[in-house]
């Protein structure tokens, strides 16, 4: 219990402060009423089992009322005296400090540097996720004028969205067909490149390149190539004219139509231009799956190509028996990431189609939810979009641990 004495304490006040500055400057309009009574009665109670488990005299007890005093007062307090209850919490600690043990002042010094990395992340990532839900439950909210609560009708709204769906679709194909193939061809790159042969620094440099170029001028780059007039890929395919980016028909449909097969809607799959974007996607991306797949191949010891060799087994059988099984854990963490990446895809999608395309065939997720919130100014619909667009990921994650982690092997 005294072990967590002081790292409670300290985070109590980091709290107290972050939700009395959000509410002073007014990064979060929301009611605040019921935060600031828990966190009223909890510092003084916190303050008081302190003092129960705590070694120390005058100081550490006038350190403790200091913060229990802070605490209580909470939203009335100044901001310039918002720092009160941290230096009742130093004091405090300078009271107990010689009688502590080492493993209890370590702990709370280990939490003193911490914290500030983890009140930045509490005040962009936490706080705004947690607001964007509040503010999903309001009609038009926008930051200017008034909006009144409506519960979940901008959940209800958006199951009944044509276009939602629309946009949930594009971003599904594009999940589909570029995580699994920016895996297979960096697993197939790094498997040449971790090979012995003449200038490998220069070929890994060359495949790592794309991936360090900004992803706005590589998009605009291949707005260029895929030009209908001017374009490289025409002159390249014998094209002139193919309009790539503002082509909406799908890519199965038009494979599947000399064999009189018509294919429509979702099952079209994918638009002849957000296919032209995945193709820039995985490109560009291609350089930092193939720099995580060769960590995970010089981790695997040579000791069992050896031993494979000696046994008779060719190039293949090393690959499939030997490199695949131990690079699963590598292939496990790209298939993790560049699911959570594709759901969000958004800045090649807007520089290459900024209107989200022909028939919304470009349209993603994250391209909407922009549109609607800076758009048309309804940031309580767009943060409905966010939400539900957390839950799936969430969901999908989860799902792909389930099915995938059973398939991974770790070396012991």
């Amino acid at each position: 219990m005294r072990t967590y004495a002081f790292p409670g304490l300290l985070a109590l006040a980091v709290f107290s402060g972050l939700l009395h500055l959000s509410t002073q400057y007014q990064i979060v309009r929301a009611p605040m009423g019921a935060l600031f009574l828990t966190f009223a009665l909890a510092g003084p109670a916190a303050a008081y089992a302190a003092a129960r488990v705590l070694p120390g005299g005058v100081v550490t007890w006038a350190g403790l009322g200091l913060f229990a005093a802070a605490m209580a007062a909470g939203v009335w307090l100044p901001p310039a005296l918002d720092a009160l209850a941290l230096v009742g919490v130093f004091l405090a600690y300078a009271g107990s400090r010689d009688r502590l043990p080492e493993r209890d002042a370590a702990a709370f010094w280990g939490w003193v540097f911490v914290w500030p990395a983890l009140a930045l992340m509490l005040i962009w990532n936490i706080f705004p996720s947690f607001f964007a839900l509040w503010i999903s439950l309001f009609d038009r909210f926008n930051f200017i004028g008034e909006s009144r609560f409506v519960g979940l009708l901008n959940y209800e709204i958006l199951w009944r969205d044509p276009l939602f769906w629309r946009a949930l679709s594009n971003t599904f194909w594009y999940v589909v067909l570029t995580v699994p193939t920016g895996i297979l061809l960096g697993t197939v790159v790094a498997v040449l490149l971790n090979e012995r042969i003449r200038g490998l620094g220069l070929y890994r440099t060359i495949y790592f390149l794309p991936y360090i170029t900004a992803l706005t001028a590589a998009a605009a780059v291949w707005q260029w190539i895929y030009h209908p007039e001017f374009g490289f890929l025409n002159w390249l395919l014998g094209t002139p004219g193919l309009d790539w980016l503002h082509t909406p028909d799908g890519i199965f449909a038009l494979a599947l139509a000399p064999l009189g097969i018509q294919l429509s809607g979702f099952w079209a799959g994918p638009s002849v231009a957000f296919t032209a974007i995945m193709i820039m996607t995985v490109w560009h991306f291609l350089g930092y799956n193939v720099v995580i797949l060769l960590a995970g191949l010089q981790s695997i010891p040579a000791q069992y190509y050896e031993a494979a060799e000696l046994d008779g087994a060719g190039w293949w059988q090393m690959q499939r028996h030997i490199t695949w099984p131990l690079l699963s854990p590598t292939t496990f963490f790209l298939a993790i990431i560049g699911l959570i990446g594709a759901f969000q895809v958004f800045t090649q999608v807007y520089v290459m189609t900024p209107t989200g395309g022909v028939l919304n065939d470009t349209l993603t997720v994250a391209m909407y939810l922009y549109n609607k919130g800076f758009r048309d100014s309804d940031f309580s619909y767009a943060s409905a979009l966010a939400v539900t667009m957390f839950v799936i990921i969430l969901a999908l994650t989860l799902i792909q641990r389930r099915v995938l982690e059973r398939r991974v092997t770790y070396e012991h």
